[in-house]
């Protein structure tokens, strides 16, 4: 039964009717509450295991017949480039359908095909649906038309770009947000005496958006920037920018001429350093203390070796990265032995990730754990007893902007007034028997606007 789940294909415009599936379901795992610990993720019974994602049997195109039968959207691209991934995040929001266990929240999905233009038009289905709230889309460009049309229709709309550019009131973002995890590994960074800093960003908008909370964070904390380089996306063309950020042909002028000149004073002394300087072919130390890396992937792993190359050693100079270091693939990179990034406490999403993984057979994307997260906040704030004049304003900003936040699997967060995210994260070392928490995450926010730091 499991395998013809998993072979079976998503269509647009359906209604998830949890009714269906709920008298066998085993998943008791609870959305998220305000300022709680993480929910805990049990594993289900083999029989809601065949029931998380319907079988081509119990899919159609149902028609909503109760009164009180609550419509949310979910806008993905379940087709073209990025439509694995797409089905992985819907896939996520009903396994946190069925956790929530409320027979009137319904969940329609429709497929923007990563397109702007689709994007709009499945976003004028979905207010001809009814849908109360919008989780989704993926895509920065597709978070930003589908929010244009459902605003003036007064739908929030939850997406999982990480753009802080596409946010406003009533369109709000769940990505990981690089800001946050800049200033939170660069605060446990100068926490821990570091004060002379480096940067190698890479080209574009995530670049620019990085560097520009890397000066902002380093500054106010009264530290120094001592280099800035970038790269473009090409992995032939990284050597020449960490040769530069590791001032490689200053440092070796430099040897050259200390040679020089010790050999010049004519003596058995001088000589004899000098001797020793060429023997050991180990250039003077850079003047940074630590640099940052926020890359991932496989142009990380091009990137980190270069450093030592350009005799950056990593056992002196401490390396830094953002959330794109979760990656497990880069445990056995050697550079990146002793490195921090920031990101979510591991347990809870890896045990999601497992949960994934028994249910569907594959492993999902990292980002999966951002549907689960808004399908169980929306499901939370449905049930959740309060004074609204309608169910479209239980998820209005006055409420989501909450400033204790929501509990998910990746964590606390909340939304800011503009759109944007804030989470509370944990600073994590690479080793190789995994990410190691060396400074857990904050259990309470404080007050808008502080930086979050310990």
């Amino acid at each position: 039964m499991l395998e013809g789940i998993q072979k079976s294909k998503l269509k647009v415009m359906i209604v998830i009717t949890l009714g269906l599936f709920l008298a066998s379901c085993g998943g008791e795992t609870p959305a998220p509450v305000t300022r709680t610990t993480v929910p805990d993720i049990e594993q289900p019974s083999d029989t809601a295991q065949e029931n998380i994602l319907p079988d081509e049997t119990s899919v159609g195109t149902l028609q909503v017949e109760a009164e009180e039968d609550i419509i949310v959207g979910i806008m993905l691209p379940l087709s073209g480039s990025e439509g694995e991934t797409g089905k992985a995040l819907l896939r996520a929001a009903t396994m946190a359908l069925f956790d929530a266990y409320n027979p009137s929240v319904k969940l329609l999905p429709f497929d923007t095909q990563a397109d702007y233009a689709q994007t709009k038009i499945v976003a004028e289905q979905a207010i001809e649906a009814g849908v109360s709230v919008v989780i989704g889309p993926l895509l920065a460009s597709n978070v930003e038309a589908a929010g244009d049309v459902l605003a003036p229709h007064g739908i929030t709309l939850i997406g999982f770009s990480n753009d802080s550019g596409v946010a406003k009131e009533g369109r709000f973002i769940m990505g990981f947000m690089p800001e946050t995890e800049v200033k939170r590994v660069l605060n446990y960074a100068y926490q821990s005496g570091m004060r002379k800093y480096a940067a190698l960003v890479p080209q574009g908008r995530y670049g620019n958006r990085v560097q520009a909370i890397f000066g902002e964070t380093v500054s106010s904390a009264g530290a120094d920037i001592l280099a800035i380089e970038s790269y473009p996306p090409d992995m032939e063309a990284l050597e020449d920018p960490v040769k530069r950020i590791a001032s490689y042909d200053e440092r070796r002028k430099n040897r050259r001429d200390e040679i020089r000149f010790l050999r010049s004073l004519r003596d058995d002394l001088t000589d004899e350093i000098a001797d020793d300087i060429e023997k050991s072919e180990v250039l003077e130390d850079v003047e940074y203390e630590a640099i940052l890396l926020p890359e991932g992937g496989d142009l990380l792993k091009n990137l980190a070796p270069l450093l030592p190359f350009y005799e950056v050693d990593p056992n002196k100079i401490k390396l830094l990265g953002t959330g794109l270091w979760s990656d497990e693939s880069l445990l056995r990179e050697p550079p990146l032995q002793g490195a921090w990034f920031a990101g979510p406490q591991p347990e809870a999403p890896l045990s999601f990730m497992a949960r994934f993984e028994e249910a569907y057979g594959e492993v999902p994307p990292r980002i999966a754990t951002l549907a689960y997260d808004a399908m169980s906040l929306v499901s939370f704030l449905i049930r959740e007893d309060m004074d609204v004049n309608s169910v479209k304003d239980r998820f209005s900003a006055d409420i989501l902007t909450s400033e204790t936040g929501f509990m998910g699997v990746d964590g606390l967060f909340r939304f800011l007034p503009d759109g944007t995210i804030e989470r509370t994260l944990a600073v994590l070392e690479v080793n190789r028997r995994g990410f190691k928490v060396i400074d857990p995450a904050p259990e309470a926010f404080p007050s808008f606007g502080f930086t979050l730091s310990r």
